[in-house]
């Protein structure tokens, strides 16, 4: 919100630059208030050791590692490999690892996800994406 403000927010008639992200921001904030209190409430009541690792138990750690670090290597990756490359990557593993058995699945939908998107947003709207490897086609 603050780099979206110093991007200029306009006015609701001559909207500028920073006036959705400014919006979106101020939007999870509120939305996000209800389960900041709530987590709060928890967390000033003590819970036993036996309810706690049960909270604990289900979480995938490896899994939510592959997750960190594939949004790391999309974000580092994107101007150099170009939007429909990394973000096809991206969801390929984020498919892939919700369901290693199914890497075939993970394939199509990431394929049929991306043109969906690169259609929409590139073609539609007009919306320039980052094109990396294929600015040299």
């Amino acid at each position: 919100m603050v780099v979206s403000y110093q991007m200029s927010l306009g006015t609701l008639h001559t909207p500028g630059p920073g006036l959705l992200p400014f919006l979106l921001g101020s939007l999870l904030i509120v939305v996000s208030l209800p389960i900041l209190i709530g987590s709060l409430r928890l967390f000033r009541k003590t819970v036993p050791e036996s309810r706690a690792a049960e909270i604990w138990a289900g979480v995938e750690f490896k899994n939510v590692l592959i997750i960190i670090i594939s949004l790391v290597a999309y974000a580092l990756l994107l101007e150099k490999l170009g939007f429909i490359l990394t973000a096809f990557l991206f969801l390929f593993v984020l498919f892939a690892t919700f369901d290693f058995q199914r890497w075939l699945f993970a394939l199509g939908v990431s394929s049929v996800t991306i043109f969906i998107t690169y259609l929409l947003f590139n073609v539609v709207l007009r919306v320039e994406l980052p094109s990396g490897l294929l600015r040299i086609w």
